[in-house]
């Protein structure tokens, strides 16, 4: 199904701003790395930052065994998954008009835990989520290690986009009064890596490691 296809993913308000495309949907979440899961416990609403990654239209989410959310998860799978990405501050002549530019993702699904069979793939696709790669130069997982986490899926079957970039669009009765308006781009950007220790200053730095820093 594509975004904003249900009635719950169906924006009422500012329609215009909303995506039905699955690649806007894709690629906010793999220019991205962390999300919000929201769910209830015990009658309470709880919402806990989480890092992800994506293999085709599923999303893998992982955590310890000991997590509480997690165990939480296996037995009341119903979640509300969202991330906002904010990239400009929108300043009007008026702060009723200000506003930012964001693109935003809110995904309605049911938690499933995965196996110990499919774990590989999906502990993978998390790590590669975070520097593409990254796996393939990086010491193997024990069998300890799976162990010790689970993995969730979340199928992106019933998803919202709403993307705003618009500009600066002060009504008619607001210009010429010398106010100033206009955009402020907010930008993230990766740093230098910084060698942990006297071992990994004396090694080249990793391929994966070099794309990622390239990208800002």
């Amino acid at each position: 199904m594509q975004p904003g296809q249900s009635e719950r993913t169906k924006l009422k308000r500012l329609d215009y701003k909303a995506s039905e495309s699955q690649d806007d949907l894709y690629a906010i979440l793999d220019d991205n790395f962390v999300v919000h899961v929201a769910l209830v416990a015990d009658g309470q609403p709880l919402v806990i930052p989480m890092a992800y990654g994506r293999v085709g239209n599923t999303l893998y989410l992982h955590g310890s065994t000991g997590s509480r959310l997690m165990r939480m998860l296996a037995t009341n799978p119903a979640v509300c998954i969202s991330l906002t990405e904010l990239t400009a501050l929108k300043i009007s002549r008026s702060t009723f008009n200000s506003g930012m530019h964001y693109r935003s993702v809110v995904i309605f699904g049911n938690a499933r835990i995965i196996p110990d069979e499919e774990k590989a793939i999906a502990l993978d696709a998390l790590s590669d989520s975070l520097v593409p790669g990254r796996v393939a130069e990086s010491r193997p997982m024990t069998k300890k290690e799976v162990a010790a986490t689970i993995i969730v899926a979340v199928e992106l079957d019933e998803t919202s986009v709403k993307i705003s970039t618009n500009e600066v669009d002060d009504p008619e009765e607001d210009m010429n009064l010398g106010y100033w308006a206009g955009i402020i781009p907010l930008e993230s950007r990766f740093g230098k890596p910084i060698p942990a220790d006297e071992e990994s200053a004396k090694l080249p730095i990793p391929e994966s490691i070099q794309r990622i820093t390239r990208r800002s």
